[in-house]
């Protein structure tokens, strides 16, 4: 299969996109999650945080299911890799891989999980015939547009964008924390279930 240009695979990626689904749900959730924060409502009532640093024990959980999630993702994709042999999984278990290792916070995570993660979207661009029958699946591509956008939002509440928003400085640890959580569950769910879709299935 002749390898596409790079816009036109962002043409073919971006047409089997719903974008309504990818912006709104994440910052509907945004909104949900702030005023559960905000009323200490469960996940984040009182009740439920044993030590006097209510923000640093939550914060913790958080990052302990991020950890948890990231790294079973991995090992199920790994696991759908060599029961099917198909590179794709492979590919997608070195994704769950970048952000477990971003998860541990190492001192040059931000830097590195960055620089890992455009070499695997370079190897997606170059290795398109491993990925085309999986780039037209609608509820693929918008799944991992979801998941990406809600990580966007995690890392915006993590460089305090939002310190203009009334309470900003009460919700913004917790918030950035279960955004990040829901967004690695988010593509784990997209890549680990991810079905072909070929031309004759259009």
């Amino acid at each position: 299969m002749e390898n596409p240009g790079f816009w036109q695979q962002v043409k073919l990626v971006s047409s089997s996109a719903n974008y309504w689904i990818i912006i709104f749900p994440p910052l509907l959730i945004a909104v949900l999650i702030t005023l559960l924060i905000l009323d200490q409502i469960f996940p984040y009532d009182i009740n439920l945080i044993v030590s006097r640093d209510d923000v640093l024990a939550t914060k913790n959980v958080l990052e302990e299911l991020a950890l948890y999630a990231t790294a079973g993702f991995c090992i199920l994709c790994l696991l759908r890799y060599l029961y099917s042999k198909d590179k794709f999984f492979l590919w997608a278990s070195g994704m769950m891989m970048v952000l477990f290792f971003r998860e541990l916070h190492p001192p040059i995570s931000s830097a590195g999980v960055y620089v890992l993660l455009l070499m695997l979207f370079y190897i997606a661009y170059k290795k398109y015939h491993i990925f085309a029958d999986y780039i037209r699946n609608k509820y693929l591509v918008t799944l991992l547009g979801v998941g990406f956008f809600t990580y966007v939002l995690a890392v915006s509440t993590d460089e305090r964008v939002w310190m203009f928003v009334p309470g900003e400085m009460i919700f913004h640890t917790k918030l950035e924390e279960t955004l990040e959580l829901l967004g690695h569950i988010s593509i784990g769910c997209a890549l680990l279930f991810a079905t072909r879709k070929t031309p004759e299935n259009n």
